[in-house]
């Protein structure tokens, strides 16, 4: 794995896109981002555990996703997700779509909004993700609202879109200002730069997509404006971060808060 950027990126061999939730207004050492972690190396878990103590995975993938690893990843370091236990990390399986919203025809639907020109497609996807997504990003969110919560991983595939959603409503919730909220979800095009030709490749192959380059390219990128009108959306849908917090995943006020303080503080404990 080639050398990236650091801060916020970590070299956690076997793991793309892995970074932590870091910088400017959110606290370092709590939260941390990615793409799918089971392929991760022996001494990249070892990593996570002893030298970032990290203790949660929240995986956001559906079902389906997770039963094509051992197709898609063969060979990869880490077959079984419950491999994490020997290392004092408990995996939470937390998905934002459920299982029935991943039959081909909705695959192929939500697809395509991704691969429009412009970011009207993924303001589209994206508010999908956050209204399917209101009791997994809640997960993750009570676990933040602890006293003390240990670090975590949050991941999908890519680590992108679902990941990158839920970590946008955190620096909001931290009061960061938008430019600075897109410039984080675009360090994804640095993280995913070795990926990406595999990622196109792979995704060519779906029928839904018709062989649609073009789109697949334009699909796996996290440009600035693509956020910068997701949050315009997030406020004209849901208003705050603190009010998407109460109101589509139930979370009190007291949590709320406490909440905003761990990730500003970057509340850190190693068991």
């Amino acid at each position: 794995m080639a050398s990236l950027p650091s801060p916020p990126f970590v070299d956690i061999p076997g793991i793309a896109n892995f970074r932590g939730v870091g910088q400017g207004h959110v606290g370092p050492g709590l939260i941390y981002r990615s793409a799918d972690p089971t392929r991760g190396t022996s001494a990249g878990l070892e990593k996570m555990s002893k030298d970032l103590g990290i203790r949660t995975i929240f995986d956001l993938r559906s079902k389906p996703e997770i039963e094509r690893l051992g197709k898609e990843w063969e060979g990869a370091a880490v077959q079984d997700p419950d491999v994490f236990q020997e290392y004092g990390i408990t995996r939470q399986w937390v998905p934002v779509f459920a299982e029935q919203d991943y039959g081909p025809e909705q695959v192929g639907l939500r697809y395509k909004e991704y691969t429009r020109a412009g970011s009207e497609g993924f303001v589209k996807a994206y508010q999908d993700i956050l209204q399917a997504g209101k009791d997994a990003y809640g997960t993750v969110f009570r676990h933040l609202a602890q006293e003390k919560p240990t670090p975590c991983l949050v991941h999908c595939t890519a680590g992108k879109d679902r990941t990158g959603v839920l970590v946008a409503l955190l620096f909001m919730h931290a009061g960061a200002p938008a430019d600075e909220i897109a410039d984080e979800y675009a360090l994804t095009d640095l993280g995913l730069a070795e990926k990406k030709p595999e990622f196109i490749e792979r995704l060519l192959l779906n029928p839904a997509l018709g062989g649609n380059r073009e789109g697949v390219e334009n699909m796996v990128s996290s440009k600035r404006e693509n956020m910068l009108a997701t949050l315009e959306m997030i406020k004209r849908e849901f208003g705050t971060a603190e009010q998407y917090m109460r109101g589509q995943c139930g979370l009190s006020e007291k949590e709320v808060q406490r909440i905003r303080k761990n990730v500003m503080d970057g509340a850190l404990v190693k068991m």
